[in-house]
């Protein structure tokens, strides 16, 4: 059987990415995610994923969590680190706690995850850890926070991939360009309108359009499948296009 957790399955990427993978013979999807009321929907559209309650920014409370995984799976075979969040504002505008609150969302837990499940990634089989960042690490966006964050996420990938490299556990990265996931309106950032007028907007960056989050999701499949076995340390791109039509 193959192991596979996923921060933050409740929608998204992170929805997609575990429907996806509850497809696959002899899989266990496992989801951690903190808001109780999207884990009771994201359970009526996935009945064979498995929601655990838990706040990945909150070390100690992912070590009670990797206990139990440990106990009903006794590994963890692939690893996606995908929970997040946005508040937008620059260097001006962004409250310093909300600097924090996304800092410590988008970067820090997917350190704190990494570390807490490391042991049972150990017990895995092709055993790899795929990272969710974003072209806003190099281009910048709406949120210095989260640019930055992201910038982080990139960093730690490279630094997973030569630390564990010993153990023959892969470390990834996926770096999506602007796709209809709905991320702006759950973060309360747009309304549905808005969102629809800056999705419109970006289409003209976009030579294959604008994606989804499906789009995201197979390439999260492919590159921690037995097909990439011999990919480590990579940042894949996964934009329709966008960076070269700048």
């Amino acid at each position: 059987m193959k192991v596979i957790l996923i921060t933050g399955a409740t929608s998204g990427v992170g929805f997609e990415t575990a429907k996806l993978f509850s497809h696959e013979k002899d899989a266990k999807v496992v989801s951690l995610s903190v808001d109780l009321n999207k884990i009771n929907s994201a359970k009526k559209e996935l009945p064979g994923v498995e929601f655990l309650q838990c706040d990945v920014s909150d070390y100690n409370a992912l070590l009670k969590i990797a206990e139990i995984i440990d106990k009903k799976y006794g590994k963890i075979d692939i690893l996606v680190n995908n929970a997040g969040t946005i508040i937008p504002g620059n260097i001006e505008t962004l409250a310093v706690e909300d600097w924090d609150k996304v800092i410590k969302n988008n970067f820090s837990s997917y350190y704190y995850v990494s570390k807490a499940f490391l042991s049972l990634l150990k017990k895995g089989e092709n055993a790899n850890i795929v990272n969710i960042s974003s072209i806003s690490a190099t281009a910048g966006g709406s949120s210095i926070a989260y640019s930055c964050a992201k910038a982080g996420v990139n960093m730690i990938s490279q630094s997973l991939a030569k630390d564990l490299a010993k153990y023959k556990i892969r470390v990834n990265t996926i770096s999506p360009g602007i796709f209809n996931s709905g991320f702006q309106i759950h973060n309360n950032m747009m309304n549905e309108e808005q969102y629809n007028e800056m999705l419109k907007k970006q289409s003209s960056n976009y030579p294959f359009g604008i994606g989804t989050s499906l789009d995201i999701a197979n390439a999260i499949l492919f590159i921690s499948s037995e097909k990439a076995k011999w990919i480590t340390g990579a940042n894949l791109l996964v934009d329709g296009g966008n960076i070269v039509n700048k």
